[in-house]
């Protein structure tokens, strides 16, 4: 493939794209969160035992990014800290049921979003899209396994 443009430059248009109608949709609706807390509150979601270590990792963030953000999360009592039942060192993250309403509902208001810029988009266009995606993926993750031979 000789016309082969920068990936940052091209995933990276979409993406923000796909930010910025995630910005709007919360501002429409007085929703006082950014796209990357709503990520936090669906990593937290997702893992029982995850700490803002983890998520600092998983979102490629500085630890310190992190706890600013996830202070707003705990002053709008959307997430707690629990003592971690095999390390006491460690304070694992939950949604309390408020944070699981809120995560709900903006799960959902994500997808309509998704679902609006997708539109027009074929099924056949969208299946081949997320093939290369995952192939992307899967292609930096074999570079990433080589850098620890």
């Amino acid at each position: 493939m000789d016309d082969i443009k920068p990936l940052g430059y091209l995933l990276g248009l979409p993406f923000r794209v796909f930010i910025n109608q995630v910005a709007v949709e919360f501002r429409n609706r007085e929703i006082e969160l950014t796209f990357e807390q709503f990520v936090m509150l669906r990593l937290i979601h997702e893992d029982e035992n995850i700490i803002q270590q983890d998520i600092a990792n998983r979102l490629q963030k500085d630890k310190s990014i992190i706890v600013r953000q996830m202070n707003d999360l705990f002053e709008q009592n959307l997430v707690v800290s629990q003592t971690n039942r095999d390390d006491k060192r460690k304070k694992n993250l939950a949604l309390t049921p408020e944070g699981i309403e809120k995560m709900n509902r903006l799960s959902d208001l994500v997808l309509d979003v998704s679902k609006k810029l997708l539109a027009d988009v074929e099924k056949n266009d969208y299946q081949a899209f997320l093939r290369v995606l995952n192939k992307i993926q899967e292609n930096g993750n074999l570079a990433d396994e080589s850098e620890n031979l």
